[in-house]
């Protein structure tokens, strides 16, 4: 379509910043200072640490009590099986590491030969 086929056109002239010059500046510094305001005060770092820092923690602890709960669960379900315990050589060896043992020879590679 062009303009003489369009009956009633339309009218942007209120979107024209050229109209009110003074208002149009005046909208702009206050703009360009708030987004300098917000980019100075985002910047500083005691205020990114105090934006980072409560989830920060809140991701180290959730993921302490993630490690500590597997590590729980896995140990109660080690100790739940006694046979499995008696087969596995690492375990025996890091009981007697744990608990500074040291076993004679024989007991040593008879763990040793028990490996499946």
């Amino acid at each position: 379509m062009s303009d003489e086929e369009t009956p009633h056109p339309i009218d942007f002239s209120a979107l024209d910043p050229s109209r009110d010059q003074l208002r149009w500046e005046r909208t702009i510094a206050d703009l360009a200072a708030r987004a300098s305001g917000e980019c100075r005060r985002r910047i500083s770092v005691q205020h990114q640490l105090l934006r980072w820092g409560r989830p920060v923690l809140a991701a180290a602890a959730a993921l302490c009590l993630i490690t500590w709960g597997a590590g729980y669960w896995a140990a109660r379900r080690q100790s739940a099986s006694p046979a499995a315990r008696g087969t596995a050589p690492a375990l025996s060896i890091s009981a007697w590491a744990a608990n500074h043992e040291i076993p004679d020879t024989s007991e040593l590679l008879a763990t040793l030969r028990s490996n499946p």
